[in-house]
């Protein structure tokens, strides 16, 4: 029987030793897609059929009555000239850059807070990690009921001489407060990450810096920010995409008001597919927000590769 390094390397073979018997090389290649086949089905079938279904469809005109009319690029020009559209495009994109900022800042700040050791650290780690398991339809209630003018954001504000706001019915204040709300519900989880990030950090180089003298912000800036990096790519990459495809919380708050003020893509993609029964156009605007959600990635991930290549030269 031959061994595994006589195996042909690089190739799924290379674990399987080519002096066994054909017919238990075939059974183990048998038994390891059947592993992988649900996987592969799942997706096949709940992520990339559904896709490129709606890429098809975007060149069609189809009210889900009627057998789909091929249109070409037509759906994709009506948008350019669909001022609901732009408005949409231009909400979505302020609320995927303010929101990936302030939870990336906000989660890596409670997590250096968390990880300075000091007391009740278990019990602050404990209920910050609790607005993940709220249901997202009761956490929008309750904050609809605080944003109200005489609700308690007012009244912890006015102490500060800040005068009664309508937070939810201004369209200078309702998206703030909608990317308020979710850095309040999401930095906690990343605050996770940034903590599992910074415990691995050996805490050595801590030490040396503190022996040569270097200051809080000294480490903070030459070993932290370093070291943390590509825990801060994962956060940035996935805050963004889950910015991207937020829904229920501008929704359930303001309903993409006031004026459609609120409204992101993927609230007119319900109202078009759902309300209007569009479904060739709303497939246009899925297509163009999952290209937002990969020109976003593309660029975060060339932005974090040359930082750490400049880090490392």
């Amino acid at each position: 029987m031959s061994s595994i390094p006589e195996a042909r390397a690089g190739s799924l073979s290379a674990r399987i030793p080519l002096g066994w018997p054909l017919h238990y090389r075939l059974r183990i290649r048998l038994w390891g897609l059947g592993f992988v086949l649900p996987t592969v089905l799942f997706f096949l079938v709940f992520k990339y059929g559904p896709m490129l279904w709606a890429m098809g469809l975007s060149f069609t005109s189809y009210d889900m009555l009627k057998t789909p009319r091929f249109v070409g690029l037509e759906n994709y020009a009506s948008l350019g000239r669909d001022p609901i559209f732009i408005q949409a495009l231009l909400n979505t994109l302020v609320y995927i850059a303010g929101s990936t900022v302030f939870i990336t800042a906000v989660g890596l700040g409670l997590a250096l807070a968390v990880n300075s050791r000091g007391r009740g650290r278990r019990l602050c780690l404990a209920g910050m990690f609790l607005t993940n398991i709220m249901p997202i339809v009761a956490v929008c209630l309750v904050w609809r009921f605080l944003f109200h003018p005489h609700g308690l954001v007012n009244q912890i504000l006015s102490p500060l001489g800040v005068g009664r706001i309508d937070w939810l019915t201004d369209s200078a204040t309702a998206m703030p407060a909608i990317i308020g709300v979710t850095v309040w519900r999401f930095a906690p989880y990343f605050m996770v990450v940034f903590l599992a990030g910074l415990l691995a950090i050996p805490r050595e180089y801590y030490e040396a810096a503190a022996i040569d003298g270097a200051g809080l912000v000294w480490r903070f800036r030459s070993i932290t920010l370093p070291l943390l990096m590509p825990v801060t790519f994962f956060v940035v990459v996935v805050a963004a995409l889950l910015s991207a495809r937020i829904f229920l919380m501008p929704f359930l708050i303001t309903g993409g008001g006031p004026g459609g003020a609120t409204r992101v893509l993927s609230m007119l993609i319900y109202e078009t597919g759902f309300s209007y029964m569009k479904m060739g156009r709303a497939a246009a605007i899925s297509v163009v927000l999952f290209a937002i959600a990969m020109v976003f990635t593309v660029i975060q991930m060339r932005l974090f590769t040359r930082s750490e290549e400049d880090a490392a030269a």
